[in-house]
């Protein structure tokens, strides 16, 4: 028998609830930050080479090479970390179990986040492409809570800390530039 379970996130963000069995290590990998767990719930997602996982309850081994956790770093239940595949910075934080996975019930809870990785995230939630015109928005830092109901009012509130705002140019194509 296999003693592995193993499952490559090429792309978006995915909520695992992993049964516990000592014995089959569960594993993602998402680009080079690998999650392992044993009977853990957890979210995994990748944006805009943001790499991120907020456990829900149970514990999850996070590693990433080149990084502060080549060797590994221990999250438990309501802790989070953010992995930048450019730069390989690692950051951490905690927040209320309730809050980890939040997308599925059409939320999206953010703390000091990346404007682009939050634009990725909820693009998802709109069709066609979304273009930043200004990398320094991109840049900016936000914290919320943003309503996925109204995906289009949850860019702007993202967006507008950063001084800028939406302009859907058709129904293909967004573009955030400064006010």
């Amino acid at each position: 028998t296999t003693r592995l379970r193993r499952i490559q996130l090429l792309a978006g963000m995915s909520f695992f609830d992993v049964a516990a069995e000592p014995q089959r290590t569960f594993v993602v990998q998402v680009a080079e930050l690998t999650a392992m767990a044993l009977g853990t719930a957890f979210d995994v997602a990748s944006d805009a080479g943001m790499l991120s996982i907020s456990v829900d309850q149970g514990v999850v081994k996070a590693q990433a090479p080149r990084s502060a956790i080549a060797g590994g770093a221990e999250l438990s239940a309501g802790e989070w970390m953010t992995f930048d595949s450019a730069t390989y910075a690692v950051e951490r934080g905690s927040r209320e179990a309730g809050q980890i996975a939040s997308w599925r019930d059409n939320l999206i809870v953010a703390e000091k986040e990346a404007v682009s990785a939050l634009v990725a995230r909820i693009g998802r939630w709109i069709p066609g492409r979304i273009v930043v015109a200004d990398p320094f928005i991109g840049s900016q830092r936000v914290s919320g809570i943003f309503d996925l109901n109204n995906p289009k009012r949850a860019l702007e509130a993202v967006v507008h800390p950063a001084g800028a705002h939406v302009r859907q140019v058709s129904s293909y194509l967004t573009v955030i530039s400064p006010i």
